[in-house]
């Protein structure tokens, strides 16, 4: 389904900033994997909305692993006929008639309580996913690949890459339960670069920070975790002291810098996507979407947790100067953004009591 939220998301923010750049995609197929999840849904319905007005319509194959049901992101667009739904594995090689232009590849375990229970797979579906796919672009010249990678690829920065610029090597430790997400993305980056060098494959490499917004999932990341005890609970409890610091990207602003990375981006290079006008500690994420929710609603860090002991910092801030070469700014603040959210619940049912 589609919210009026992220409807409106789409129609004030994102198209009328990519119209003309969007008009250029008429009669060309995009195969979008993962196209059901969070961000990619986004742009599935950008390119929906741009089909309403377009003399040739742009074709979507989307590929999800699981298959489109009522309850999915996209169920409103199973019997729309630019729309082709492919259920398959996408580390498995497959077959299709149509020929795609671009190549979107966001298909991967990115939520925390997925790839900590299936390590191995989460490792073997970003390799064989990656492989699989630049394999197909390599017998299957296209314009554009566009992979999602990771902003968690630079692991904890040390202090004086904060903001963490894409020079930036990273600080990853390989032993970290984590690290199964985060080394697999950054090998998938190190095998995009391989083929375009080698044989001219387009690749973009999106590292992409801590989205959120509408349509956000129930997985064990920290915005709908939080929003979910408020609604549920009444309280936010934290399992450390909450120290850590973040900085969020709401899905319109994400949406429009992939859309600058796609339009005016460069092959071969990587671009940090994220917001760098918010770098909240988690404690005071917390206390945000309390006051988003309701007065009542408590924020329990635990003050009796050790201390976290790391080599660098806790810190994710991307230094995002090199998107906003290409015109690209953050519209909306974190508030701003929590309100959307909540909104967006209220619209859906999912918040019944909540003020």
């Amino acid at each position: 389904m589609i919210s009026k939220r992220i409807a409106k998301d789409i129609e004030e923010e994102i198209i009328p900033e990519f119209e003309k750049e969007l008009s250029t995609l008429q009669g060309k197929t995009i195969l979008i994997t993962g196209g059901n999840g969070f961000l990619p849904s986004y742009l599935v319905d950008t390119f929906n909305t741009m089909n309403k007005v377009l003399k040739k319509p742009i074709k979507m194959l989307l590929v999800n692993k699981n298959p489109i049901t009522d309850s999915s992101r996209l169920s409103h667009l199973r019997n729309n006929p630019n729309v082709k739904f492919l259920t398959q594995d996408v580390g498995e090689d497959f077959e299709i008639t149509e020929k795609p232009s671009i190549i979107m590849h966001a298909a991967s375990r990115a939520n925390p309580s997925s790839f900590l229970a299936d390590p191995i797979d989460t490792i073997n579906a970003n390799v064989n996913g990656m492989r699989t796919l630049l394999e197909y672009a390599r017998k299957n010249p296209v314009e554009e690949f566009i992979f999602f990678s990771s902003g968690e690829n630079y692991g904890n920065p040390l202090s004086a890459f904060i903001p963490t610029p894409e020079t930036y090597p990273g600080n990853v430790d390989p032993l970290n339960r984590h690290s199964c997400y985060i080394e697999s993305k950054r090998f998938c980056e190190s095998y995009a670069m391989a083929y375009y060098r080698q044989y001219n494959v387009p690749v973009k490499l999106l590292r992409i920070m801590l989205a959120y917004g509408p349509g956000i999932r129930d997985d064990g990341k920290v915005v709908s975790d939080f929003f979910n005890a408020a609604i549920t609970d009444r309280k936010i409890t934290i399992r450390d002291r909450g120290e850590a610091k973040r900085s969020f990207s709401y899905a319109s602003d994400a949406a429009r810098a992939i859309f600058r990375v796609m339009f005016h981006g460069t092959a071969g290079e990587a671009y940090n996507i994220g917001d760098d006008t918010n770098n909240v500690t988690i404690k005071s994420l917390a206390s945000l979407i309390a006051q988003t929710l309701g007065e009542d609603i408590e924020v329990l860090p635990n003050m009796n947790a050790p201390q976290k002991e790391i080599y660098g910092e806790d810190n994710r801030f991307l230094d995002i100067t090199k998107i906003r070469k290409l015109g690209f700014e953050p519209k909306v603040s974190l508030e701003e953004g929590l309100k959307r959210l909540k909104e967006h619940y209220q619209e859906t049912g999912k918040i019944l009591t909540v003020t």
